[in-house]
């Protein structure tokens, strides 16, 4: 099944790259092949990413920041670390504040979403990305591509930290407790320490170390594929 994904991921590369004829961000990335299953996870670049947005429902909400870090040769890679504001250009909610502690005006001052593609095209490029419930990166990723690029959704090839903690579960015949499997609570499992901050680039943060964690509990860091885990 995850050879024929990544044939059909490859396929839809090849395709949706063949319509582009200016230059841009998106041809770009597209320019490149997607990771392959059967690479060594020790071998892979990854980036490690995370949204905070006005909500869920990617067809009606828009994402106001952007945060992620790169693991390279199993190691998080401290100065990759970035944080971007993203102009929704539309006032938030009393809840979106209260969630995300980003005003009005300190989302006037940010990018736009184009900018903001194009910066996170270029670092996906050639890497795995991951994050923690794909749901809402992968989704809000599609929306945007469809907004700028009239393309339904990005090839790309996305490791998820909780589905990677649930097939676990599986394997060992666990049970999952009520928010068992929400980022800090995996965090804590497995002994890692608690951030005080909470904005989209501490989280990709977390979630590096998170998914670092679980490679390590396998005990097969050195013979564990890409797609042991997708």
């Amino acid at each position: 099944m995850i050879f024929f994904n990544h044939l059909f991921a490859e396929y839809r590369r090849k395709q949706a790259l063949k319509k582009l004829t200016e230059s841009s961000a998106i041809k770009s990335y597209l320019s490149h092949s997607l990771p392959k299953g059967n690479e060594l996870i020790k071998e892979l670049e990854f980036l490690v990413l995370d949204f905070e947005t006005t909500g869920l429902n990617a067809m009606d909400d828009q994402i106001i920041s952007m945060g992620y870090t790169v693991i390279k040769s199993l190691h998080v890679m401290p100065t990759t670390s970035t944080h971007i504001l993203i102009n929704p250009n539309k006032q938030l909610t009393e809840d979106n504040v209260g969630i995300h502690q980003l005003t009005d005006d300190e989302l006037k001052k940010g990018v736009s979403l184009s900018h903001a593609m194009n910066v996170l095209l270029a670092e996906m490029t050639d890497r795995v990305v991951i994050v923690h419930f794909d749901a809402i990166e992968k989704g809000f990723i599609n929306q945007a591509c469809r907004a700028l690029y009239q393309m339904r959704s990005l090839p790309m090839i996305m490791i998820d930290t909780l589905k990677i903690e649930q097939l676990k579960i599986r394997q060992t015949h666990g049970t999952i407790k009520p928010d068992g499997l929400r980022l800090y609570a995996l965090r804590e499992k497995y002994h890692l320490p608690r951030y005080k901050a909470h904005n989209a680039m501490q989280d990709a943060i977390a979630t590096a170390e998170l998914f670092l964690a679980q490679i390590d509990y396998t005990g097969s860091v050195n013979s564990l594929k890409l797609k042991d885990l997708i």
